[in-house]
């Protein structure tokens, strides 16, 4: 029942996150702000480890040793999180840097998601005979993926927001029916 739950709840936020993206994909630099917001995501963990780390130095004894494995944790932490600082501020100051990287992403998002139900498909199709066109919108979201890949994102940012919140929209649709196909199966 929790499975079913979970899967229920992933279908909700790909739909929601799909319908976001449809709605909002003409927004001037929409990239950007989520650019920006990624950086913010990565700055304030990031400036909390720091002062953790930094005041987890101070109560170290100044007797131990380089080697100590508390005082060797607290310097990874500390570097670690000043990277994630210069990274998040960098993202915040320039957007437009990692515009292309973002893009780049929800292509990757496509192809891993359709490959991931096409998977889910045939592990199913085990136990009982699945439609031959569940397999579409899967195949679909590889091939939307693939031309994000292989296009020159920083010419059509919009049009890979749009295809992205499209391809979000189409798998939860598909998930739904994937669901009440196999759920109705699996009473008989």
């Amino acid at each position: 029942m929790r499975n079913s739950a979970n899967n229920w709840l992933t279908i909700l936020i790909v739909m929601a996150v799909g319908i976001l993206l449809i709605i909002y994909h003409q927004h001037l630099n929409l990239l950007n702000w989520l650019v920006i917001a990624v950086g913010v995501a990565l700055v304030v963990p990031a400036v909390y480890s720091v002062i953790t780390a930094i005041s987890n130095r101070r109560r170290i004894r100044q007797g131990e040793q380089d080697n100590d494995p508390v005082r060797v944790a607290t310097r990874s932490t500390l570097w670690a999180s000043a990277g994630a600082v210069a990274l998040g501020v960098w993202m915040i100051v320039n957007p437009g840097f990692f515009v292309g990287l973002i893009a780049y992403i929800f292509g990757a998002i496509l192809v891993l998601y359709g490959i991931f139900h096409i998977v889910l498909i045939a592990m199913a199709a085990k136990s009982f005979r699945m439609p031959g066109w569940f397999y579409v919108i899967p195949v679909l979201m590889i091939i939307a993926g693939a031309v994000i890949l292989c296009t020159s994102v920083r010419l059509m940012n919009d049009i890979v927001v749009l295809i992205t919140g499209i391809g979000l929209v189409a798998s939860a649709v598909n998930s739904v029916m994937e669901q009440v196909g196999t759920s109705t199966n699996l009473r008989k």
